[in-house]
């Protein structure tokens, strides 16, 4: 294969030996495979050599892509998946050595046969594919046109279309604009058209062909609309701004027009229409400057502002969206404007303001992200002066909602900007955190008090936010201390805020806290693991228990099973197995909890396991025990699958070496070995040791006690068998 096509190859055997692995079912996968290496390969070769003495495919290569395009009909996934990627490789590397728009024509049709929301990865791969084929042979475009536009129009509204799949489709739409290969105005109409079309019909399935129900028709019968109109906001932008200006002035024109005459309709469909008209601004002045005409800016902001008070809430939100991604293509013109709204509004509009910020800011953060670097840092950082009084003027706001888009913000500048950022939040919770507990007696729960808490728990949001936007962590980790004391605050929202912090941290980057965990946080982590606040709420005819505690045990057990996986060598683990026997006997959801812990230590430290196994016995024994009642429907299956994970750590400790037959073990050692070890060693070390392995012969035999009688149990068998099955 290395040597097809070179002027030293026989290039006919060659090529009948590469088809004969291509078609043999054995050797199919393979062969795709080196094709889509030759072909990255020959590409790069003949970049560094401007002779082009690279690899030449061109005596294979049209022969190769139908029979990759063929492929496309098989039913295995593997299949389509390896021919896709290397349709995708080979023609944009190759394709421009075989402009044949009829051999292209036999490859889109295959191709836009299976784009379908039921598998998005194998459509983001051949709607790439699609693209690669138009970027090297334009005059296809009929072809991508007739076979590939159709199930795109379809794919565009369905409510499970994300992520690549997206991508790829806006990539597609961009380069048929680009190309010319439709008209604007028939595309624009194609789309817009898709917005009653996706009401009727939620998106296209594979499942759809053989009489079942689609999974996107599903997706949108359970409020999946809303997607879809986002999908294809999206998609009328991006055509939008790749067209003419003269085309996009008018794509603005007729947006301006729908939303200043959508208030005098009412009805579903109408705030549709808006939702879409608003999405599609504020995506399309993310990518153009708005500004630019003269008025429209004026326009879409008293627009936006006027439909805070719309009735809907997919208006509303549509318009926070809007103005914040409009703010990007324009700073100067909307960003001053939602600042002022944020110092006049006091309460109503706060949160669809912070929304729009949040936006904003989120915005210049993927673009950070995406290639952009400084540019897109340096692109807020003028403004964040004018941007931090009005998020710190709402860190301790009544409503967690609030709060909770002012952590969005401060999380999003500090990925941004944590050289500004990071000292002012560190000086948030040196101000408002650390009051004596007596001082808070004395204080009582003064609005105050209150105000400081909700500020540390702003703080908390906003730097977990911040770990998990990957902020810079050479500049956060000299800062982790101070965020680190909000573990020990007395209000329970706090702690329980921190904690998360912690959470991301350790899931995120290890290494920020790998240092910190012995001295600042497993302290705490210990006593919450432990905590108890219940307390007895009277609802009159009855009383109900309350534990005020549980969400802080269950984030402390998902830090500790986090550490396990990322960073086991910060963790004390025979320290933690009495909290880990403890929260066996917890409730339901702590127990859940514990017993994924126990399996998987098992696998990756079954030495400790195997050491405490006897204070598991009892929680476990009455967990299998648990009584059903009278239980019936989901709540008897939820109580068989309580039960069935007791046996699944039952059943996963007995496969522990030492565990099990250490009992046994230890009564053989102890009955053939103690007259040699008398011969060999004093009376008193003798009777230490002999001692010691009663000991654990006693607790090992705890535990295999157990086992045997849970094992002779009747009812149990079913569970068993279908544990034993899934190992």
């Amino acid at each position: 294969m290395w040597y097809a096509g070179t002027a030293d190859s026989p290039k006919m055997s060659q090529k009948g030996a590469h088809w004969k692995k291509l078609r043999h079912e054995t050797t199919r996968i393979a062969a795709i495979k080196t094709l889509s290496v030759i072909g990255a390969a020959s590409q790069g070769e003949t970049e560094e050599k401007e002779g082009g003495g690279g690899l030449d495919l061109s005596p294979i290569l049209a022969d190769a892509v139908l029979e990759l395009a063929s492929l496309l009909r098989q039913q295995s996934r593997g299949i389509k998946q390896s021919a896709l990627e290397a349709l995708v490789i080979v023609v944009r590397c190759q394709g421009s050595a075989v402009m044949d728009a009829a051999m292209f024509d036999s490859v889109l049709k295959e191709l836009g046969a299976i784009i379908v929301d039921s598998d998005l990865h194998i459509s983001h791969l051949s709607l790439r594919a699609s693209m690669s084929v138009l970027q090297v042979c334009p005059a296809s475009g009929p072809s991508v046109k007739a076979h590939v536009l159709p199930s795109a129009l379809v794919l565009s509204t369905s409510p499970l279309l994300q992520d690549l799949a997206l991508d790829s489709l806006l990539s597609l739409l961009r380069q048929l604009v680009l190309s010319d290969a439709v008209d604007f105005a028939d595309l624009l109409s194609s789309l817009r058209g898709r917005l009653s079309a996706g009401d009727e019909k939620g998106g296209r399935s594979s499942a759809a062909s053989a009489g079942a129900p689609s999974a996107a028709a599903s997706a949108a019968a359970h409020g999946g609309s809303k997607q879809a109109v986002t999908n294809l906001a999206k998609c009328v932008a991006t055509i939008a701004a790749a067209t003419t200006p003269e085309n996009r002035e008018a794509v603005v024109a007729d947006l301006l027009s729908t939303l200043e005459s959508g208030s005098a309709t009412a009805g579903e469909g109408n705030a549709q229409r808006i939702q879409l008209a608003l999405l599609t601004s504020g995506d399309l002045g993310r990518m153009v400057d708005l500004s630019a005409t003269e008025g429209t800016a004026d326009r879409l902001q008293r627009i936006y502002v006027s439909s805070f008070d719309s009735s809907s809430d997919d208006v509303r939100h549509a318009a926070a969206y809007a103005l914040g991604r409009a703010s990007v293509g324009a700073m100067p013109v909307f960003l001053p404007a939602i600042l002022n709204a944020l110092e006049e509004n006091r309460e109503k509009k706060q949160y669809l303001l912070l929304s729009a910020l949040r936006e904003l800011i989120h915005c210049h953060q993927i673009e950070g992200e995406g290639g952009g670097g400084e540019a897109a840092g340096d692109g807020v950082s003028s403004s964040v002066p004018l941007i931090l009084p009005h998020l710190f003027k709402h860190c301790g706001d009544k409503e967690e909602g609030v709060r909770t888009m002012v952590a969005e913000c401060l999380g999003s500048l500090t990925c941004l900007q944590p050289d500004v950022i990071l000292p002012q939040l560190r000086d948030l919770v040196q101000k408002h955190s650390g009051k004596p507990a007596a001082q808070l007696e004395e204080e009582g729960e003064s609005e105050e008090t209150r105000k400081d808490a909700l500020v540390c728990w702003t703080v908390a949001i906003s730097v977990k936010f911040a770990i998990a936007g990957k902020a810079d962590p050479a500049q956060l980790s000299p800062f982790m201390p101070s965020f680190l004391v909000l573990l020990q605050e007395d209000d329970l929202s706090v702690k329980n805020t921190a904690l998360l912090m912690v959470y991301s941290a350790v899931h995120h980057s290890p290494h920020l806290v790998a240092g910190l965990m012995q001295e600042h946080i497993l302290p705490s982590l210990y006593e919450v693991a432990i905590l108890n606040l219940k307390r007895v709420v009277d609802l009159g005819p009855f009383k109900h228990t309350v534990d005020d505690a549980i969400p802080l045990r269950k984030a402390a057990l998902s830090i500790f099973s986090t550490c396990l996986e990322k960073c086991p060598g910060c963790l004390d683990v025979p320290a933690f197995m009495p909290i880990l026997a403890k929260a066996l006997a917890d409730v339901e959801d702590v127990q859940l909890q514990a017993h994924q812990i126990v399996i998987s230590m098992c696998v990756r430290h079954p030495v400790p396991i195997a050491a405490a196994v006897e204070t598991f016995v009892e929680p476990l024994e009455k967990t299998c025990n648990k009584k059903k009642g009278q239980k019936t429907g989901t709540e008897l299956e939820r109580v068989n699958e309580w039960i069935k994970s007791g046996l699944r750590v039952m059943v996963s400790l007995s496969h522990v070496d030492g565990v099990v037959e250490w009992a046994a073990f230890v009564l053989v050692f102890v009955c053939t070995a103690s007259f040699f070890l008398i011969l060999a060693l004093t009376l008193i070390i003798i009777c230490c040791c002999l001692c010691f392995l009663r000991v654990r012969a006693l607790r090992c035999r705890k535990f295999a006690d157990f086992v045997e009688r849970t094992r002779k149990m009747q009812k149990f068998h079913p569970m068993l068998e279908a544990i034993n099955e899934e190992r």
